[in-house]
Order: C-alpha cells, then sequence, then structure tokens
C-alpha cells in the first residue's frame, strides 16, 4: 500500500500540538537572541498536516495571521476543511498536495512546521523539506522538523523490523497491526535471559505499544520509510540549505539538568561546542525523538540565556499556596503546589508575591511588568534591603522555567478569564462539545469535557445572557439556584482556556 493509501485508509489522528505552536517557538526563540515575527501577524506552513487538528485551532485564535496546510491525504484534507467551513474561518487554507509539488507561487512563511514527516518519508522528500524551508522561510523564520533520532532508536528498530517481517504480505491494516501486536508479544515473553538489555528492551517497547492507538503502530513502526539520524547527520544536511540550528523546541532537554555534577563538569570539558554538546547529550540519554528548530545563516546570536530575557515575556504558572491567607510580606519559607503533586518553597517575598499573583490568574499569561508590579503592591516595596528585586524576580522565574514549574509564552493569551454579560467560548470548542467528549483549548490543548461543559458550550455563543443560558439549561430550578450554578460553570470553563472576549 502506497503512502496515500495508507493515510487515507487509516488517518493519523490530528491534534493539537503545543511545542509547534508559533507562540511557543517565537518564546524559545527570544531566549536564545533571535527576534521571531509576532505571532498576531505571521504567516504559518504545516507539512503533513493531516486534519487540521493542530493547525485549525491557531487559525481560530489568530485571526489576524494567515495558515496554510499541506497533507497528502485527501481524506484528511476533506475532514479538515469541513472544520474550517462549519467555523466560517477564513485565514487557513488545507490543501490535498505532495511536498514536492509545493512551490514559490504560495509565498513565504515566518513559522514552518514539519511533525511527523521527515523521518517517514523517503529521503528525496525529506531533501525536499529542508528545501522549502530555506526557500519558503522569511528572513526572521523559524522551521520546527521533528524526526526519530539515534542512538535510541537504534534498538527501537531492531523492534520495528521483526514487526515488519511478520506482517509482510498482509496488506489489511488493521489485521496487519494486530499481527505485529502479537509477534511484539510474543518475542517480549519469549527471549531468554530476564536481564538482558535485548529483552528490557522488547519488555519495554510492548508495554509502550500496548496502550498505543492501532494508527500509530501502524505509521510508526510499519510503514516503508522510516528512517531515524543522530543529531549531527540532521545539521549537516539542514546546512546545505544554509539553515542553522536555534535549539530544541523543549529547551529543557538541552540543559544538562539531571545529571550529576561531574558529568556535566566531564561534559563541558569534552563537548565545549553547542553541536557537539547536544550530539553527547543524546548519547547520555540514548535520545530516541528530536523536535529541532532550525533559522536562515546570519550573524552569530547572543545564546546566554539570561534572567533578563524573562523580563520581555509573559508568564504562566497553576501555583496554589499550601497555606491559606498567606503573608508574602515575611521571610518566612512559603511552600506552592503544583497540580502534578510536586512542590515549590519560595522565601523572598517578591518571590512570594509573585507565585501568589500566577496561581490567581492561572492559566491566563501575565506580563513581566505586569506581575513584578502587582507583586510589589502585595508587599509594599519594590527594593528591600538593597537587592534589585526586579532582578531577583527574572532569576526565579527562569529557574521555575527550567525546572518545569513556570511557563513563558511570547504575549498575551488568547483567551479571558471571566465572562462578559453575554459569555463567549471559542467557536472550536463549541463545535467539538456538540459531538465529542474533548475539545482543543486556546492553550493548544485537548481537554477532556465534562456533561456540565458539554451542555453549556454549545450555547456560549455572546447572543445569550448568563441568564438566558440557566434557564435553557436548568428550567426546574428556581432562579437563583440555576443562575449560581451557571456563574458557577462558566468559571470553570474560563479556567479551562475556553472563554473568548
Amino acid at each position: 500500500m502506497d503512502l496515500r493509501a495508507s493515510y487515507d485508509e487509516v488517518p493519523y489522528q490530528s491534534l493539537p500540538l503545543r511545542q509547534t505552536h508559533p507562540d511557543h517557538l517565537a518564546t524559545v526563540a527570544s531566549l536564545f537572541g533571535f527576534a521571531a515575527t509576532n505571532i498576531e501577524r505571521c504567516r504559518v506552513l504545516e507539512l503533513g498536516c493531516a486534519a487540521g487538528g493542530n493547525l485549525i485551532p491557531m487559525a481560530a485564535s489568530y485571526p489576524g495571521s494567515e495558515f496554510v496546510g499541506i497533507d497528502l491525504s485527501p481524506v484528511q484534507i476533506r475532514q479538515g476543511t469541513a472544520v474550517v467551513a462549519a467555523l466560517s474561518l477564513g485565514n487557513i487554507r488545507l490543501l490535498a498536495m505532495d511536498v514536492m509539488d509545493f512551490d514559490a507561487s504560495y509565498g513565504t512563511f515566518d513559522y514552518i512546521i514539519a511533525h511527523g514527516i521527515y523521518s517517514w518519508v523517503p529521503p528525496n522528500v525529506q531533501e525536499r523539506i529542508l528545501a522549502l524551508c530555506a526557500e519558503a522561510l522569511t528572513a526572521t523564520g523559524i522551521a520546527i522538523v521533528s524526526y526519530n533520532a539515534l542512538p535510541g532508536w537504534r534498538m527501537l528498530a531492531i523492534v520495528r523490523d521483526a514487526m515488519r517481517y511478520q506482517t509482510r504480505g498482509i496488506t489489511d491494516p488493521k489485521t496487519r497491526v494486530a499481527h505485529a501486536r502479537a509477534t511484539l508479544d510474543f518475542l517480549s515473553a519469549s527471549v531468554p535471559g530476564e536481564n538482558s538489555a535485548y529483552g528490557r528492551v522488547l519488555r519495554m517497547a510492548a508495554e509502550n505499544l500496548r496502550n498505543k492507538p492501532d494508527y500509530y503502530v501502524l505509521h510508526e513502526y510499519l510503514e516503508e520509510a522510516n528512517e531515524p539520524l543522530y543529531f549531527e547527520e540532521f545539521i549537516e544536511r539542514a546546512s546545505r540549505h544554509r539553515l542553522r540550528y536555534l535549539g530544541e523546541a523543549d529547551v529543557k532537554l538541552m540543559l544538562s539538568t539531571g545529571l550529576a555534577g561531574e558529568t556535566t563538569k566531564a561534559l563541558n570539558r569534552i563537548a565545549p561546542d553547542l553541536l557537539r554538546r547536544e550530539q553527547t547529550l543524546d548519547f547520555l540519554r540514548n535520545r530516541t525523538f528530536r523536535q529541532t528548530m532550525l533559522i536562515h545563516d546570519g550573524p552569530p546570536l547572543d545564546r546566554k540565556v539570561s534572567p533578563e530575557r524573562v523580563t520581555s515575556l509573559w508568564i504562566a504558572a497553576p501555583l496554589q499556596a499550601s497555606h491559606p491567607n498567606a503573608n508574602p510580606g515575611s521571610d518566612e519559607v512559603l511552600e506552592f503546589l503544583l497540580p502534578d503533586g510536586r512542590s515549590l518553597e519560595a522565601q523572598s517575598p517578591i518571590s512570594k508575591a509573585a507565585f501568589l499573583v500566577l496561581g490567581e490568574r492561572w492559566p491566563l499569561a501575565i506580563s513581566f511588568a505586569e506581575l513584578f508590579g502587582e507583586a510589589s503592591r502585595r508587599f509594599q516595596s519594590s527594593a528591600r534591603g538593597g537587592v534589585d528585586q526586579r532582578e531577583l524576580l527574572a532569576s526565579e522565574l527562569m529557574r521555575c522555567f527550567v525546572n518545569d514549574v513556570v511557563e513563558l509564552h511570547c504575549g498575551p493569551s488568547p483567551f479571558v478569564l471571566v465572562s462578559g454579560q453575554r459569555p463567549g467560548a471559542c467557536a472550536l470548542a463549541r463545535l467539538q462539545a456538540s459531538s465529542g467528549v474533548q475539545a482543543t483549548n486556546r492553550r493548544h490543548e485537548l481537554i477532556a469535557l465534562d456533561e456540565e461543559a458539554r451542555a453549556l458550550l454549545p450555547l456560549m455563543d455572546g447572543t445569550r445572557t448568563c441568564e438566558e443560558i440557566a434557564a435553557m439549561r436548568w428550567p426546574a430550578l428556581h432562579v437563583a439556584a440555576r443562575l449560581e450554578r451557571v456563574t458557577n460553570a462558566i468559571a470553570a470553563i474560563g479556567r479551562q482556556a475556553l472563554l473568548v472576549g
């Protein structure tokens, strides 16, 4: 079965991918000293867009920007085009097209997304993807290309080979996936030596794939093309097109976080430059996947990720003080809790006050200037004990970012927390709520909808008051009771980043 027919028959589920969002790419770029294009007035191209699950939410959130998606599968493009039409979006085009046929007539782009395509296409298409990035990127443009990486994929390739070997000659996708799963289960249970490295890899792969959907197994492990490569190989290919390395979408993986102190010292000694360091880190971590950001060749960047760069960004964090009525003005240590069970401690008043503000505003992002101003007012001081409070807060936020405690954004959030007189929810979520139990929010996440949200979202088109919505949803309740209920429900929907102004 050729690639087009394979994706037509078994479409790859189309989901929002936060790491590919222009907001995230521009934020990472700013940390490394590269000024990307304003995401509210940009052009975005996605190669291999499937049904537009990643691109359509972006178009809905940023009406002043333009989006183009191409995919080899006409079936998936038709699915996405139907959603675009239902939302009446005029700033996005989804095209059934081969990457090889995309040309200069479509113009240039500030962001190019090639997620889940590079390793899974033949060499000539891989070459065309990089050439297209070089030709179509603007001077301040960023491309993100994901690919399976070595050395981590070396052992997984053995798993893939075994599954493909046992399923050769089977054309029906569902039957083929079933045989592949059975093959992996057989191997993982039968390889002698419970503690052998090979046996552990097989059991780990079997466990990982057991909960993966069939479309993932089919397209990730059983397609004709799947070429993992070393990071430096990929960068060398990109350099032939005068593209250079900016960084990884997951900045934390570029750091030596989690490594022993002696290991970090040795790493700095044997891999003093950026590219060698990245490749050596892949060997240390047995990395299997990369999401690499590329820009045009140009003057050297000031890559020092200093706390000062946080001051031009927007911050969000789901922090909750462990003690109610906490006093940020004291010098006592205050513990803050995260939804995943982690916690952090803060002692400086400016940090404690800022964390309290972030928790109250979550999931809304707040500019550093506003955060610093509000936090300073919380303990009535912008300078304390001779310490530069602004610098102190910027350093603390950078530390928290590195430790995956706070988020950084390049601009304001495209949603609101509090509804007006006539509450409006984003149109995409309203459409999705009418037919399913999940929706894409304005944080570019796929979230689960409870029964209350599914019932209310289709009613929240900005034309009805809270009283009218409550009367339609709970006609049998007393006016005061139903108004309280709708107020609480809409507040919860706001905390899911689904409300628009």
